[in-house]
């Protein structure tokens, strides 16, 4: 998968999901195909990640059941976020603010805030 094509908020809702499922299985290959090359993290201990970070990371994530919680969600134009909450083993870990952007008539994933 590369982007995800169309427009609205079907497709944005549809990366966002592909980018849970992709953690879910642990699968790098996926995440690398939904993220843009220029995408970037931001952690709560004031950390930029890039893209090859985070992807050489997911691998070495501990063994969980992980549950993705979805708030919110808005498509201005060409650009989109997602607000939600992530839940390992039943309890909560982490929020997160994921932004995206369509380019050349595909949407992308190009940014994630996320919070403790």
């Amino acid at each position: 998968m590369t982007g995800v094509d169309a427009g609205g908020l079907d497709a944005v809702l549809k990366l966002d999901d592909a980018w849970n499922a992709a953690y879910h299985r642990r699968d790098p290959a996926v995440l690398a195909g939904l993220l843009a090359d220029d995408w970037v993290g931001f952690f709560p201990d004031g950390r930029a990640v890039f893209k090859a970070e985070l992807l050489a990371g997911m691998r070495g994530n501990p063994p969980a059941a992980l549950m993705f919680e979805r708030h919110a969600a808005r498509v201005y134009g060409d650009t989109a976020f997602t607000r939600g909450t992530l839940y390992a083993n039943g309890v909560r870990v982490q929020s997160f603010f994921r932004v995206y952007a369509r380019r050349g008539g595909a949407w992308w994933a190009v940014g994630v805030q996320v919070v403790t």
